[in-house]
């Protein structure tokens, strides 16, 4: 049967009850709490470094507007502005008419050629000697808005005679970037 405890065994028991207890409130009572502030200190850092991103992006607009607007200046000479993409194909054709007319070769023809969105293609054929074909295209790369020759296509029937001004068969293919004018 069951006997009696001893007083240093009853005190025991009650020091194990006792340390049970305050375990059982450090891990329902005071654990959580601790760790919610915890928690919330380490929220209160992370908006702390938010906030001082924010506070340098917002700082930095000014300069960041500044840049963007030096770039928009520096890519105006690069793009052609027109009303739409009928006009600046025009625009291409006729100069590379005119370039190829000023270089003193014979002017064939102009068609329109497939480009990406946002620029304007043009495909031009026409008869050049070689010292006309690297004048033309020195020309069409001088002046701003710069082109972009996307193929070239030189058929050179008699023209492996040396010292022989022979006539090339030329075809090439411009595009230029665009941006609608505003009106």
């Amino acid at each position: 049967m069951t006997r009696a405890l001893s007083p240093r065994e009853r005190r025991l028991v009650a020091l194990l009850i006792l340390v049970a207890l305050l375990a059982l409130c450090w891990f329902v009572i005071v654990s959580p709490i601790v760790a919610g502030f915890a928690e919330r200190a380490a929220a209160r850092d992370a908006l702390s470094l938010r906030y001082m991103h924010d506070l340098q992006t917002i700082a930095a607009i000014p300069r960041l507007r500044r840049q963007a607007e030096e770039e928009r200046a520096a890519l105006a000479p690069l793009i052609l502005r027109v009303r739409g993409g009928d006009d600046a194909r025009e625009w291409l054709k006729s100069r590379l008419q005119r370039t190829v007319e000023q270089s003193g070769g014979e002017w064939r023809d102009a068609v329109d050629a497939g480009a990406p969105p946002g620029w304007a293609g043009a495909r031009a054929d026409a008869r050049l000697t070689e010292p006309q074909l690297v004048g033309v295209l020195k020309a069409l790369q001088i002046g701003p808005p710069w082109l972009v020759v996307g193929r070239l296509t030189v058929v050179a029937d008699g023209a492996a005679v040396p010292k022989d001004p022979s006539v090339l068969e030329v075809q090439v293919d411009v595009m230029v970037p665009i941006r609608a004018a505003a009106t």
